[in-house]
């Protein structure tokens, strides 16, 4: 059996298993302050003049008026609200992607009302068409998308593209959109798997023609000249309704937002949080850009007082801008914690930044949270280690550099003049501390910092290199992820750069690394499904495939002997032993945005949750099925699986569990070992006829609230 189809049967055994016990149990979350963030996505104007836009990741609809007055309106139930458009109906229509629901809700909030799509479905950007109905994209699990039509009361259409834009990607942050053409089609872009260079149109009556395009469509409008626009990866283009396209270079990079101004001009949003603006002649305006204070530009649209309106999807809040390229008005919304990454610190609690409050937060092992911001502004601190002298280190990236802070909470910062410094950094074994340098006047290079602050760059032999994350390994070396020349490095801790190694899948987009219990490195792959990888000493590369998103940035070694990563998409956090069996452990806070795990000193899990501002708790554990034979019409007494929890502490009065005897029946195990476990599950169940049953045990800890599955066993029933 493949690792991939393994990987698959585990997801379908879950879903059978939750089908006929209800999992009860969860992980133990504790919030960082001020806890979820909004990111808010979409904007448009309703029908009442108002500014409607939907939170991604507050789970809310909110509503803004031009004097600046926000009322919120939670959705229940809701996951990840991509899509807004104002109904012919007078109603705001919205898209619930994780749900698979469109919604709808009145100008004074009340009115909710949703409609489930069929199972599988990913709903996205939606727009009212010319015909009065509601237009949206919808993204399939399987890569597969269609175009659907909704009615005000409710009748739904689907037609299918038969194009395939990728395995879904909750976390790519860049979903399908759709907008009325000045020719009275709809037209809609997907670039979520960065695989459609083309633009879609669909008429009324359901025809759908493709147009191919030079570069990667993010954002759709309807021009004031009669031609469709979109901003693309680093160009604003124009699409006329015969699908001819013109393109004008932009310098930053397109982002996501896109509309005709009340000037007359097409504005879009650009990658490094700013503006730029194109005639219909094709005259590109570019303006300053409005970060900090703005991170992430989702959406704009025109406002009824001939304003400009945008969202900053990481900074939470919506802004005013006039058609001369000025902010005159910041709303925010709840930024949020927003916590990544993490590191074990020398005073035994779990350390993590918070990316976008830019701050530095601890949690001790009983969950008491404090935290400290960084000595520069706007730092967007990113991966984090501890030291050997006691501190915690971690980038700056705003500023390209590597910083520390104390126990006590005070930050010292290293700047080094001609670096920009990313993403790794990791404790060496050789008491300092050693981070990756992408960009640099000497070319891509490994640096070296001591615990007094004297740095030292290594130049990697390729000056095509990106490394981005280290990790110090078990053979006294510093191995690093190459991203742009899909590799893995090692170097010693003089600075000669000893080999690096080929990654078999082509742009793997590997991330985080680190020592696994096995003697090996495991490291994250990036791709479109995702993959953990492992890689020897000597350079052997074994690749496991298991569904992740957005880019994660944690990884961690459990106590119990097996690799742990949150997955950001489904909402969990992925198990797999060193001989590559995947399982998954469910996050209980919806829509979490989970980034990063590390292993604390308590020996559980500690989970870095961005979107819900939390830092679940779990326990390292795994269970293993145990084959057995038993007699129909006979009473069967006997173990059915082991496990092993790595708290030291637990006891199997921590536990209770459920097998599911795979006849159609489950009932209550019991837990037998000593303390620190090995533990077995035992159970009694007669069988009513002869065959061969698939046997599935869940166990719950009710100390972290967490539900595990251990992997299936046969019973042979004569």
């Amino acid at each position: 059996m493949t690792h991939r189809l393994r990987g698959i049967i585990f997801g379908l055994v879950l879903c059978g298993l939750t089908s006929l016990v209800a999992p009860v149990f969860a992980t133990t979350d504790f919030v960082a302050p001020p806890g979820r963030s909004a990111s808010p996505y979409n904007i448009i104007v309703g029908p009442d003049k108002n500014l409607w836009f939907t939170e991604y990741g507050g789970e809310k609809i909110g509503r803004l008026t031009t004097a600046g007055v926000i009322t919120e309106f939670p959705i229940p139930g809701a996951l990840q609200l991509v899509g807004i458009a104002a109904g012919a109906d007078g109603n705001i229509w919205f898209t619930d992607q994780l749900t698979g629901k469109i919604g709808h809700i009145s100008t004074s909030g009340t009115n909710l009302k949703q409609i489930a799509l069929p199972t599988g479905s990913f709903p996205q950007g939606i727009t009212t068409g010319r015909d009065k109905n509601l237009w949206f994209v919808d993204q399939k699990q399987n890569g597969y998308y269609a175009v659907g039509k909704i009615t005000v009361t409710g009748k739904l259409t689907e037609y299918l593209t038969n194009v395939n834009a990728g395995v879904f990607q909750s976390g790519s942050f860049v979903f399908a959109e759709i907008a009325a053409g000045p020719d009275g089609n709809l037209w809609f872009t997907n670039p979520q798997a960065n695989t459609s260079r083309q633009i879609g149109k669909i008429t009324t009556s359901g025809i759908i023609s493709f147009y191919p395009t030079q570069d990667l469509p993010l954002g759709v409008a309807a021009g004031p000249d009669g031609n469709v626009w979109t901003i693309d990866l680093s160009h604003a283009a124009s699409v006329t309704p015969a699908g001819i396209e013109t393109e004008y270079p932009i310098s930053n990079g397109g982002s996501t937002g896109i509309v005709t101004g009340p000037d007359g001009n097409v504005w879009f949003t650009e990658a490094n949080s700013s503006f730029g603006k194109v005639t219909p002649a094709g005259v590109v305006t570019e303006y300053p850009a409005v970060s900090p204070t703005f991170s992430s530009l989702s959406s704009l649209c025109s406002g009824p007082d001939r304003a400009l309106w945008f969202l900053g999807f990481l900074s939470g809040n919506v802004g005013q801008l006039t058609t001369g390229g000025q902010v005159t008005n910041t709303y925010p919304l709840n930024a949020g914690s927003t916590p990544d990454f993490g590191a074990l610190g020398a005073d035994g609690n779990v350390w993590f930044s918070e990316i976008v409050a830019s701050r530095i937060g601890k949690i001790t092992p009983s969950g008491v949270v404090t935290s400290y911001p960084t000595l520069s502004p706007n730092a967007t601190p990113w991966a984090m280690a501890a030291g050997g002298d006691g501190n915690i280190w971690f980038m700056e990236v705003a500023y390209g550099q590597v910083a520390s802070i104390t126990p006590s909470g005070a930050v010292t910062e290293y700047p080094l003049a001609g670096t920009f410094a990313f993403q790794g950094v990791t404790g060496g074994p050789d008491g300092n501390v050693w981070y990756t340098v992408p960009f640099s006047a000497q070319g891509p290079s490994i640096a070296r910092i001591t615990p007094a602050g004297v740095i030292t760059l290594f130049s990697l032999p390729n000056p095509s290199s990106v490394p981005q994350y280290i990790t110090a390994g078990p053979d006294g070396n510093l191995w690093f992820v190459d991203s742009a020349t899909n590799q893995v490095g090692k170097m010693d801790t003089a600075g000669n750069t000893l080999a690096e190694y080929p990654i078999p899948t082509p742009n793997s987009n590997p991330s985080v690394i680190i020592a696994g219990p096995d003697g090996n490195l495991w490291f994250l792959q990036n791709t479109s499904f995702g993959a953990v990888a492992k890689i020897t000493t000597s350079g052997q590369v074994t690749e496991y495939p298991v569904q992740i998103q957005a880019y994660q940035n944690g990884i961690a070694a459990g106590s119990e002997g097996a690799i742990w990563f949150a997955q950001y998409y489904p909402n969990s956090v992925a198990r797999v032993t060193t001989d590559g069996v995947v399982s998954t452990v469910p996050l209980s806070t919806p829509n979490a945005g989970a980034s990063a795990v590390t292993l604390g000193a308590d020996k559980k899990l500690w989970v870095a949750d961005g979107f819900s501002g939390t830092l679940s708790r779990l326990s390292a554990i795994g269970g293993t099925g145990k084959n057995f034979a038993a007699t129909h019409g006979a009473s069967f007494r006997g173990y059915v699986a082991s496990f092993v929890d790595g708290t030291p502490t637990a006891t199997k009065a921590d536990f209770t569990t459920t097998i599911n005897w795979g006849d159609g029946s489950t009932s209550p195990g019991e837990v037998f070992g000593n303390t620190g476990g090995p533990f077995k599950v035992g159970g009694m169940h007669t069988y009513t006829t002869a065959g061969t049953y698939t046997v599935q045990v869940q166990l719950n800890d009710t100390v972290d609230k967490s539900s595990y599955l251990a992997s299936p066993s046969s019973a042979v029933v004569k």
